[in-house]
């Protein structure tokens, strides 16, 4: 016969050990729970934020405010704070910088994207380009550009005139990551064009095929600022990028801006809030 205060010794220990395992499973839970609102809340600070750029950043194009939005990833009630946002701070151009939709994600019911970007139109003329998640729903996009008089410039150039007079020029790349960018088809070689260029073009890391182009500043997205910054310090982390968010020097005196976008993917994002940019040239 076995001995009885064995297998009460064997209960006992089966019995601390499920009530160990219990209890890291809810403290996992808990963990989960609470990064999760964490990170949702990080999602839903949209800020709207001004940079200064120097005036070697488009000569001669200045006093200019442009207003630069990106990824917005389907959501609606965010393109409608940036509406509102952008409402109060009335710039003088508008820039999305694509990445509409979600590219594993139904866009049906385009109402709200096709008002949101007439109510851009109404504040100051607006251009977009597309980023990679609209090529998944291409067709579909282009109609609500289209429908909301929004000019879709895709591998395309025009000549747009400022407050000031000067001439500026707008230029979008198709997205480098779909293999779609032309710049034969709409940049002058280097040191052939004699107005200030101002180019768009999804995804920074483009800006290494670009080298032998006339552009001065570059507007890109994408990174969403790898949605993940350090604290107080203004530094983010990516890992598909060398500028995850901000300002930065290029080569031949030209500078890259780059947003944080105002969608997220999963809808998380942390010591990173999603936002909208002003960049002024004075």
């Amino acid at each position: 016969m076995k001995n009885p205060h064995l297998i009460r010794r064997a209960v006992d220990h089966v019995g601390r050990n499920r009530y160990r395992y219990v209890t890291l499973a809810l403290v996992l839970l808990l963990c989960h729970w609470l990064v999760s609102r964490i990170g949702e809340w990080g999602a839903g600070k949209l800020e709207c934020n001004t940079t200064a750029l120097p005036a070697t950043a488009l000569p001669g194009a200045g006093p200019l405010r442009i207003a630069f939005l990106s990824d917005l990833h389907n959501t609606p009630d965010m393109f409608d704070r940036v509406v509102e946002l952008l409402q109060q701070q009335k710039p003088d151009l508008i820039i999305f910088g694509g990445d509409l939709v979600m590219a594993d994600r139904r866009f049906r019911r385009t109402r709200w994207a096709i008002n949101g970007f007439r109510s851009l139109n109404s504040i100051a003329p607006t251009f977009a380009i597309l980023g990679n998640h609209d090529y998944e729903k291409l067709e579909q996009v282009e109609r609500v550009l289209r429908t909301a008089g929004v000019p879709l410039l895709r591998n395309k150039g025009i000549d747009w005139t400022t407050p000031s007079g000067a001439t500026l020029r707008l230029v979008g790349l198709g997205d480098w990551n779909e293999g779609d960018e032309q710049p034969e088809a709409c940049l002058s070689p280097a040191n052939r064009e004699n107005k200030p260029v101002l180019l768009l073009s999804h995804d920074p890391e483009s800006r290494w095929l670009l080298r032998g182009y006339d552009w001065n500043l570059m507007l890109s997205g994408h990174n969403h600022g790898g949605q993940l910054g350090i604290p107080f310090t203004d530094t983010y982390l990516s890992f598909r990028s060398s500028m995850p968010a901000g300002l930065y020097p290029f080569e031949g005196g030209r500078q890259v801006f780059v947003t944080r976008g105002v969608g997220s993917i999963l809808n998380m994002r942390f010591f990173c809030p999603p936002e909208i940019n002003i960049l002024e040239l004075r």
